[in-house]
């Protein structure tokens, strides 16, 4: 379940460390208790001091929320949230904040680690306004930027084509005991079922990964199929496709998008193509609307 904490993210967030990547090795890892996720990614850069957060003030990045500077010679950060309603300053080594002139206590100092400064999670998101709580049942700390939380509308329960692109820009975690793609590669397929963006399957070099996004907006591969060398080979769970899939088929070798449905009854209908230099438009674009197609899934 989730516990909303307005005046704290949680007593302890962290005891060990997080891996970070597009195949995070974050699931299913006996070493990893707590993990901490800004925007659906988790941050391999998180510190724990006495039991509690520390990000580097980067991870926070949002043009359109926050910016900071560091001054070297005094070791302070400033802060200043966008519209310049909160100006906060923090010193490294300090136990104390100015936060808009005035000085608010911290429950740990900022550090200063291989050139990048480090400050309390708990401290910057309810100093300046960002979305935290904690999931107690995943122990996850999530933290979302005000950029972070209107892509997760967008992606919970916003136009369907804008949430298929949100889906496909979050890093989906994998086990450390999962499939990794093999030999060479020039397409990239995703199949998402009708009407559906928070789950789908991505398929590349021959291996499918099986994606579902949890409530929390956090991209997990559920299941695989491998068809490496001849040969098939499954695990996990796969998408529900009982009332057919449509599918964007991105080869960047020949700078084309494919895309269709299949129906449930298993029939391939191509629904059209682009170029991507006719069209530049489309590039770094996979997802395209299907007419006639309306969301099923929001939240």
């Amino acid at each position: 379940m989730k516990k909303w904490i307005p005046s704290a993210i949680a007593a302890v967030l962290l005891t060990g460390t997080v891996g970070l990547g597009n195949v995070a090795d974050a699931k299913s890892s006996a070493s990893i208790k707590e993990q901490v996720f800004i925007n659906g990614i988790v941050q391999s850069d998180a510190l724990v001091e006495k039991g509690r957060a520390l990000i580097p003030l980067r991870s926070l990045n949002d043009p359109n929320w926050l910016t900071y500077n560091y001054d070297g010679k005094t070791r302070t950060v400033t802060a200043k949230s966008k519209d310049g309603s909160k100006l906060i300053q923090l010193k490294a080594g300090s136990k104390t904040a100015t936060v808009n002139g005035k000085q608010v206590a911290l429950d740990l100092s900022v550090v200063n680690k291989k050139g990048r400064t480090y400050v309390p999670l708990r401290f910057v998101s309810e100093a300046l306004g960002g979305t935290a709580y904690y999931n107690a049942k995943d122990k996850r700390a999530i933290v979302r930027t005000p950029a972070g939380q209107a892509a997760f509308n967008i992606l919970m329960k916003g136009d369907l084509v804008d949430a298929r692109k949100e889906a496909l820009k979050l890093f989906a975690l994998k086990g450390p005991d999962d499939w990794t793609p093999q030999g060479e590669g020039f397409t990239t397929t995703y199949r998402f079922p009708e009407g559906q963006a928070l789950q789908y399957s991505q398929t590349y070099k021959l291996l499918t990964d099986y994606i579902k996004i949890n409530d929390d907006g956090i991209a997990e591969v559920i299941g695989q199929l491998d068809e490496n060398e001849g040969k098939s080979k499954t695990r996990g769970a796969k998408p529900d496709y009982k009332d057919g899939y449509v599918y964007f088929s991105d080869n960047w070798m020949g700078d084309t998008l494919h895309y269709g449905k299949v129906d449930s009854a298993g029939k391939d209908t191509k629904l059209g193509q682009f170029n991507y230099t006719q069209n530049p438009e489309y590039k770094n674009n996979s997802i395209v609307p299907i007419e006639g197609e309306t969301r099923k899934d929001a939240k």
